[in-house]
């Protein structure tokens, strides 16, 4: 009788996968998961972290050099100051981009972790 019940019960009630719904979630919101591999997906997410914020800067460094060269005035120098504030700041945007290409490349080869 009893393996009746458990029968029926296997076909009635669903099973509850919360592991696996639970890792969707955290690792949707930034969790790192767990295992081996923990130490490397949070250097990976710092690393990414902080490029965009280098990349971010590099953007407001141009956004205010042109504001800078617009506002010259007809001054050479201040004009020659931007548009050398300008190109370091590009530097800075194609080195970011340049090291976040690097970092998904060698993860993705590793199969460290998927982005």
């Amino acid at each position: 009788m009893t393996s009746i019940i458990t029968i029926l019960s296997s076909i009635i009630v669903p099973s509850a996968y919360a592991q696996g719904v639970w890792r969707d979630y955290y690792t949707t919101f930034g969790g790192s998961g767990s295992g081996k591999y923990f130490v490397v997906d949070v250097a990976i997410r710092g690393a990414n972290f902080f490029l965009m914020l280098i990349t971010g800067g590099a953007i407001l460094a141009i956004m205010w050099s042109g504001i800078r060269m617009a506002a010259s005035g007809g001054n050479e120098e201040v004009k020659d100051n931007a548009k050398k504030t300008v190109q370091y700041a590009l530097i800075g945007v194609v080195l970011a981009l340049m090291s976040q290409a690097i970092i998904t490349f060698t993860s993705n080869f590793f199969g460290l972790i998927s982005f």
